[in-house]
């Protein structure tokens, strides 16, 4: 016989295929838990790795061990004998292989295979009791030895008002080049604006900023030279720890000049380390054009004011105007490409030419400096806001990262590309790393807030950060809309709802000149049955829609909905007529905006054209699926949810609002029982039943 045949005989007699098959199946289904409790409990991304080794190296030990032997087994059965003997294998009786086993087969394969999977589970153990606490305390060690800076905003000395921007300017790119250096934690622009012209005592302003030491200082511009005076001051022992004047010709080259030596000096006081590639980075001026850097620090005031459209388009101009006055200013391109994805994403312009636009000022950017922060963190928005390409973006942000470390705008960017993935932890863990650079930033506050309250349904912590908003920027008309939404999703509380409203008009918000304000103002009096007063709310203001990047609504669509509650039959009709011509001209200038087709299929379905209406919500989904995107998508489930109602299809509906409450988001039972557009499924058992499930969640 051959030794072939003879080795396929010894592999059958000894199980050694069932063997195998058991081991390879275990390890495979022990490999899908080992994926699930690493991202579960937040393990290193190599353990699943490391699980693989273990259960490869415990294959050879299997099929090792198949072939010894082990003494007191029982003897072999006669026929086995004389085959074995046969073929040269196994003893004569008496002998002393006589009564010999397979020393590991079915239940010895399990075995190793336990044994492999407990080493995997004993080291995740030991990273998560002492290695990730290791990590944490070395983390925390660091953070407790890089030198803490606030620079206070410049105070503007120059007898044309009209030169603020240009002390504005000065500090933010100091800041700027403040952040370049790893060694420091620099507290970001927004938090420190808020101490202009303050007349706190520097030890008050630095306790409330949890820094070491304050930067202040002044700019002269007269004419064609400038004057900036700086002062360190250490926060604790109230001592000056080092001072300067810089007279200058007014050239660029000048300029920056004395902002990286500022730079340089503040590191060399506060005993913080200075990489030559940091020093290289913080040394080399931008432009040499005077105009273009004018432009460039005119445009940045106006993108560092507000998300609005006039904001927008100034900044836009302003940077437009830099590169022109200079085509190789890499940052203004920079900042020209943001400002292009921003107008995308705020529905300013959704048109393809807009986007080409970002594109070409980042290219641009990119060839003329290949590692410049700024090209990378616009060219990450670019693939964010543009194409929600969320990987490309995360890259981007993390290069722009490692060379601007104490950026916190790279954090809070990568936090909303997070909470689009659906990341929402994720989300939150890169907003607090933004907060501690910029204690006092409203608006990555506000996206805490939103997080906890709109998506995560952690209404308490919500409530705790939107109130610290309101603190730090008592004229934030989103946040005084989103909190009391909160109550409404919360509690479904119209009246604690309609107090925090009232405070924003107490604060001369009105919804006349806050769109916002307004929708929610709406809302709260259908809500409260109160249809007149909705009615005369919607009157207010010139346009014809609530809109931003969430939704769109004409106001002929509330309209139709509140004349409908109030029986007025006919009128409703008209204004769901009025709402639906609207929304079809929206759709042939911007097809593939996925706000226009759920609000068309609600109007289509108020006219009694269900098979219509139920199309143009399911392309609304189909445009912006939660897949894709897990905060915008689920309005257009909402969206959809409300057309089956609508027409009819109600055990269709109620999967959609099942699964709206099964995922992070703002629907919830209390808005469901408030909110009278689910009036037509109250008397079904399946709605009943769904609320009293995720009620007691």
């Amino acid at each position: 016989m051959s030794r072939l045949k003879r080795l396929i005989l010894e592999i059958h007699r000894r199980s050694l295929w069932q063997v195998l098959l058991i081991y390879v199946g275990g390890a495979l289904v022990a490999y899908q838990a080992v994926q699930a409790l690493t991202e579960g409990l937040g393990l290193p991304q190599w353990f699943p790795g490391l699980a693989v080794v273990l259960f490869v190296i415990g294959l050879p030990i299997v099929v090792a061990t198949a072939f010894v032997r082990e003494t007191g087994a029982p003897p072999m059965p006669p026929s086995e004998r004389e085959a074995a003997a046969a073929v040269g294998e196994g003893a004569a009786p008496g002998g002393p292989g006589a009564g010999r086993r397979p020393h590991l087969t079915w239940r010895n394969a399990g075995v190793s295979f336990v044994v492999a999977l407990a080493v995997w589970g004993v080291v995740a153990t030991g990273w998560l009791l002492l290695a990730d606490g290791t990590e944490l305390e070395g983390t925390e060690a660091a953070e407790e030895t890089r030198k803490s800076l606030a620079v206070l905003p410049f105070d503007n000395l120059s007898p044309d008002p009209e030169n603020a921007f240009f002390a504005a300017g000065i500090h933010d790119d100091i800041l700027s080049q403040l952040a370049r250096i790893g060694d420091l934690r620099v507290i970001s622009r927004t938090s420190v604006s808020q101490y202009a012209d303050t007349e706190k005592p520097i030890r008050e302003i630095a306790e409330e900023l949890g820094v070491d030491a304050v930067l202040e200082g002044s700019v002269r511009r007269t004419g064609d030279q400038v004057r900036v005076v700086t002062q360190l001051i250490d926060a604790q022992a109230d001592a000056h720890l080092w001072s300067d004047t810089y007279d200058r010709e007014l050239t660029v080259a000048n300029v920056f000049e004395v902002q990286s030596d500022i730079a340089e000096r503040v590191s060399d006081a506060l005993q913080a380390e200075l990489t030559p590639e940091e020093k290289r980075r913080i040394s080399s001026p931008p432009t040499a054009d005077l105009e273009a850097y004018d432009f460039y620090l005119r445009g940045l005031e106006f993108m560092g004011r507000s998300f609005n459209e006039r904001d927008t388009r100034i900044a836009l101009e302003m940077f437009a105007n830099a590169t022109r006055a200079d085509s190789s200013f890499a940052r203004a391109y920079a900042k020209l490409s943001q400002a292009h994805s921003r107008a995308y994403w705020l529905h300013l312009d959704r048109s393809q030419q807009r986007l080409q636009q970002a594109k070409r000022a980042v290219d641009r950017s990119l060839e003329l400096e290949p590692d410049l922060p700024e090209a990378h963190l616009a060219l990450g928005y670019y693939y964010y806001m543009g194409h929600m390409d969320y990987e490309r973006a995360l890259q981007e942000f993390e290069t722009a990262l490692s060379q601007q470390p104490g950026n916190s705008d790279l954090f809070a960017a990568m936090g909303y590309v997070e909470r689009r993935r659906g990341n929402f932890r994720a989300a939150l863990s890169h907003f607090q790393k933004a907060l501690e650079l910029d204690p006092r930033d409203a608006v990555i506050t506000h996206d805490v807030a939103d997080t906890h309250g709109q998506l995560l349904r952690n209404y308490t912590d919500a409530e705790r950060y939107y109130d610290r908003v309101l603190v730090l920027a008592p004229d934030f008309a989103g946040a005084y809309r989103d909190k009391a939404w909160l109550y409404i999703c919360w509690e479904g509380d119209t009246s604690r709802a309609r107090a925090v409203l009232e405070e924003a008009a107490g604060r001369g918000l009105q919804s006349i000149d806050h769109p916002t304000l307004g929708y929610a103002w709406v809302l709260v009096e259908l809500f409260d049955g109160e249809y007149e007063a909705a009615l005369a709310r919607l009157s207010s203001g010139s346009s014809a829609a609530f809109g931003n990047q969430y939704w769109y609504i004409p106001k002929a669509l509330l309209a139709a909905r509140i004349y409908g509650r109030m029986g007025e039959v006919e009128l409703a009709s008209q204004h769901y007529d009025s709402a639906a011509a609207l929304l079809e001209a929206g759709i042939r200038e911007a097809p593939d905006d996925s706000r226009l087709y759920g609000a068309l299929g609600i109007a289509y379905a108020g006219l009694g054209r269900g098979e219509d209406a139920i199309r143009q919500g399911e392309r609304g989904v189909d445009l912006l699926p939660v897949s894709q995107e897990a905060w915008r998508g689920l309005y257009r489930v909402e969206e959809l949810a409300r057309i089956l109602t609508m027409t009819g299809r109600h055990d269709d509906a109620v999967d959609r609002l099942e699964f709206l409450l099964s995922v992070p988001g703002d629907m919830s039972v209390a808005r469901l029982r408030l909110d009278p557009a689910w009036d037509p499924l109250r008397s079904q058992p399946r709605f009943q039943a769904l609320l009293e499930n995720y009620e007691q969640r």
